[in-house]
């Protein structure tokens, strides 16, 4: 029989994948009218072009999703941009170059490489941070601003580097974001030296790095349809929606999967280990340029402040990745925790934007941005759980044999990021393809 994954976003199209590169037959069930859930394409009237929801990079050590790429034919020195890390401000005051040396030697080189640091004090404190990446060893009570703090980290720093680095990463502001769980990112890129630092920007959109080959791999098995009910097979497997199968993979939002999983027999005492997960979202301001901009760097840090419209953390501009003349006009801005700007004229968010750009750029001594013809905002208003101190997340098995979990909020041992959703998914498949041989044994 076949095993049908619930849920077509990156987890689910992930262990779709791994069961059916292992000759499994299987059922994808997505609700949505595209696949690829909370990372997907959308049409957008205004530009005229097909983008990405929000704009998402992969780093070198994001090792899951780049083999799972290359499985499905897909290299990711052509369908990637890859950069070494050079966290870098748009107005030229903050630049950490991280050189291309072996581990430990590298974190020497992020050292002495590197400017805006707030002079010895802030490269000691780096030194401590680099010295602290042991998230086991972390208090899971401890917030990163805290953890930082407590690592002597220079008021300035804070606020020109790991408060927008922490955004990025976990979509919670410092003061309230789980330091073991950010430490862990820094621990599996930073810490781990150039190779798994790498910045990998995709130069088309990201549907096009591998969920279009896995969609076309699953074919008609691919399904538009929401799923009302699984229920054990009284014959033995599941039911989904009354069809039969061997396994089940979740991989749907928790919200979702709680529905699903309520009416099943003994799910009280599993959903209420659950945690009440928040979430925040994310926005992406596009803007359509009359000519690219080519500022010298394809991903920069901006200075936020709300209280003057000037809402973005970081820009990427494509002029350096994109392949088409559409693509290099195109900027990008992310905006963190976008809750923050709801109920607001969303072409006064963009006016904002577009001048926090210029005078940032401007005071860095880059090209002036080019006539903005057109541009788009696009929020994602569950983008990312709330990534809290003392969070915890459920893990891939559950009380009931042949029924798994997937999705970035379980337990992945990172924040909400693409390459948790990838592992989550591949890690359901392999634990369903072992019970279903312990079973045959």
């Amino acid at each position: 029989m076949s095993i049908s994954v619930i849920g077509g976003g990156w987890a689910g199209l992930a262990a779709a994948v791994r069961l059916r590169q292992a000759g499994r037959s299987v059922r994808v069930y997505e609700a949505a009218a595209a696949p690829g859930g909370r990372a997907r394409r959308i049409e957008h009237p205004g530009l005229g072009l097909r983008l990405d929801n929000g704009q998402h990079i992969l780093l070198g050590a994001y090792t899951d999703t780049l083999t799972l790429m290359q499985s499905l034919g897909v290299d990711p020195a052509h369908a990637l941009l890859a950069r070494d890390l050079a966290l870098q401000s748009a107005d030229g005051g903050l630049n950490l170059r991280f050189w291309p040396l072996p581990p430990p030697l590298h974190r020497l080189g992020v050292l002495l490489g590197s400017r805006g640091l707030d002079g010895w004090r802030g490269r000691r404190h780096l030194a401590r941070v680099f010295g602290a990446l042991a998230p086991p060893g972390i208090d899971p009570s401890m917030t990163v601003a805290d953890w930082l703090d407590g690592l002597g980290c220079p008021p300035g720093l804070m606020a020109r580097l790991w408060e927008p680095l922490c955004l990025a990463a976990m979509n919670t502001p410092a003061q309230a974001a789980q330091a073991r769980l950010f430490a862990r990112v820094l621990a599996d890129s930073l810490g781990a030296g150039p190779a798994a630092s790498r910045v990998l920007i995709p130069r088309d959109d990201l549907h096009g790095l591998w969920p279009d080959r896995a969609c076309t791999l699953l074919g008609d098995r691919l399904r538009r349809q929401r799923v009302r009910s699984i229920a054990p097979d009284p014959a033995g497997g599941w039911r989904v929606d009354g069809e039969p199968c061997q396994g089940v993979i979740l991989a749907v939002p928790a919200a979702e999967a709680r529905r699903l999983l309520e009416p099943l027999p003994d799910a009280a005492d599993f959903l209420n280990a659950w945690p009440a997960l928040a979430h925040s979202a994310i926005g992406t301001l596009t803007l359509r340029l009359a000519r690219p901009w080519r500022s010298g760097q394809p991903m920069l840090l901006l200075h936020d402040d709300p209280a003057r419209d000037a809402w973005g953390q970081w820009l990427f501009d494509r002029s350096a990745s994109a392949r088409t003349d559409a693509g290099q006009r195109l900027v990008h801005v992310v905006i963190g925790t976008a809750d923050r700007y709801a109920g607001r004229d969303p072409a006064r968010i963009a006016a904002g934007v577009i001048a926090q750009i210029r005078g940032q750029a401007g005071a860095g001594a880059r090209p002036p941005l080019p006539e903005v013809e057109a541009h788009a905002l696009v929020t994602e208003r569950r983008a990312t759980f709330d990534a809290i101190p003392g969070l915890r997340r459920p893990g891939t098995v559950t009380p009931w044999p042949g029924l798994l979990l997937a999705g970035d909020w379980t337990d992945t041992g990172y924040p909400a990021v693409l390459e948790g959703a990838v592992r989550s998914g591949l890690r359901a498949a392999d634990r369903l393809r072992q019970e279903a041989s312990a079973e045959a044994a």
